[in-house]
């Protein structure tokens, strides 16, 4: 039995490891791999199996006993346990029975002894691939029907709630594309995981790549690889996250930096769910999910032509926005709990109480930087004062921002429940902002006898709320003792929204 006695897909979509310092027999076993389907990764060593092993994501591993720089029984212990589910298959000289059955022992699949038949390795390959499908199929079956894991998406004010249920509906969808709009420091990457975690694909990898941090030049080979020879330094076939992710998860991240070459190229990989390597002729199919992100405003970059029309309207058929930390405050206690909590455990430091003075100052703050500029806010605060109750001379603003935040405070109260954060080991419910009884200045309001123009008294306390709260939109709607959203429609509907600016 060789290659040519069996059908050409008897190893489709099944990824070999071999490791063998002998280069026409790798070589032999390379070329009969390959003409039934399979993709071979070759390592002549050790090192280079284990540098070349997280790129080659192998289903299966073939590994010589002997090798220049140690022994194959290494790479089997070291893939036995991290790997457990992959079968490996050793070969060993002749007369080498003992280290056999040492490797059997160990938890090798199988083992041959050299000089070997080529039908009897490529027989007890096929059984290794079967074996490596079979054990997938049961993984990803155990993880659909496992519980998913809880992620730290903290917060329960209405936008993070219709966010929470827009990410979860996402998730047990069949749909392959989903697009997530936010500033930065919003956590759109935790969102993608969320997406990929509650779903039945996180029995699959999740894979990640910034399109803004990788040069041009590296970048398409990053997300699809390339074949040897296919430039000046591929001297080795590398696979691409296209390839690694599998039925898996993609997160583009900053997918508006994205080069309009590889845009072109993304799109066909969308619309046909295949791609080809660079350097390569062989279409390669791809079932993955990807999940892009961008703090851009992709209609602005599409009308500038900085962004592919077409590869935004793929894209764009589940967008999902998370709002900003300055449109959900209320969510701001919770959060200051949770980072407390977490960030007590990560730096090894006593838990600090906050104080109402601290919570205030916390809550009526525009925070630009979103979640991550309040962590970092809760961070050093812990390490350069480790305070028993944090105060607000523990807090560090930009005051650039923090300037009409700080007269806003000192001017009316926020109303927030007196009390001081405890301890805590979980998440607990948000404790709610409410607006501020509007003082009164004087009596009541008088009705002039002529009478008033309703809506140009509401316009224009509208605009005196925003001058005095400096735009900021959250105290403009302290001062009216209304909601920030019932505000934000206010604005709206006088056509006032350009006013924040």
């Amino acid at each position: 039995m060789n290659a040519k006695q069996l059908p050409p897909n008897t190893l489709k979509d099944i990824r070999v490891l071999v490791v063998d310092d002998e280069d026409i027999l790798a070589w032999s076993i390379d070329t009969e791999l390959k003409a039934l389907g399979a993709e071979v990764t070759r390592a002549g060593s050790v090192r280079e199996a284990l540098e070349r092993f997280p790129l080659a994501a192998p289903d299966l591993a073939i590994t010589d006993l002997k090798l220049p720089d140690g022994n194959g029984l290494e790479l089997l212990k070291k893939w036995r346990l991290d790997h457990p589910e992959m079968p490996v298959i050793l070969i060993t000289a002749h007369g080498a029975i003992d280290s056999a059955i040492t490797a059997l022992r160990l938890g090798a699949f199988d083992y041959l002894q050299k000089p070997f038949d080529m039908k009897a390795l490529l027989a007890a390959v096929r059984r290794a691939a079967e074996m490596a499908k079979l054990r997938q199929k049961v993984s990803l079956m155990a993880a659909a029907d496992a519980a998913p894991p809880p992620l730290d998406i903290v917060g329960q004010s209405p936008a993070m709630l219709r966010l929470k249920d827009q990410l979860t509906r996402i998730a047990k969808s069949k749909a392959n594309t989903a697009l997530i709009l936010g500033d930065s420091g919003t956590g759109k990457e935790l969102a993608a995981r969320a997406v990929h975690e509650w779903s039945d694909r996180r029995g699959q990898p999740f894979v990640e790549i910034n399109c803004a941090s990788i040069p041009e030049t590296l970048l398409e080979s990053e997300l699809f690889g390339y074949e040897k020879g296919a430039f000046t330094d591929a001297r080795e076939r590398k696979l691409g996250l296209f390839e690694i992710a599998r039925a898996g998860t993609i997160f583009l991240d900053e997918i508006g930096e994205m080069p309009a070459k590889l845009q072109a190229k993304l799109l066909r990989a969308l619309e046909y769910r295949r791609f080809k390597r660079l350097g390569g002729t062989k279409d390669i199919e791809f079932t993955g999910r990807i999940v892009a992100a961008t703090n851009r405003n992709l209609p602005v970059e599409v009308a500038a032509q900085r962004f592919r029309g077409d590869l935004y309207y793929r894209l764009n058929v589940l967008p999902v926005r998370i709002p900003p930390l300055r449109e959900r405050l209320e969510d701001v206690p919770t959060l200051v709990r949770f980072f407390l909590d977490r960030l007590g455990s990560e730096l090894a430091l006593p838990i600090p109480s906050v104080s109402h003075e601290a919570l205030q100052l916390l809550c009526t703050y525009d925070w630009p930087g979103n979640v991550r500029e309040l962590r970092n806010v809760l961070q050093r605060a812990m390490v350069f004062y480790e305070p028993k109750m944090l105060l607000p001379e523990h807090i560090e603003l930009d005051p650039r921002v923090n300037e009409s935040t700080a007269s806003a405070v000192q001017a009316s109260e926020v109303f927030i429940p007196h009390h001081d954060l405890p301890v805590m080991s979980s998440m607990v419910s948000p404790v709610s902002l409410v607006p501020p009884p509007v003082p009164a200045a004087g009596a009541s309001f008088k009705l002039p006898p002529d009478g008033i123009n309703l809506e140009v008294l509401e316009k224009d306390l509208l605009i005196q709320a925003l001058e005095y709260a400096r735009n900021n939109q959250t105290r403009a709607a302290q001062l009216l003792g209304i909601s920030r959203h019932t505000f934000r429609y206010r604005l709206e509907k006088h056509g006032l929204v350009a006013a924040e600016a």
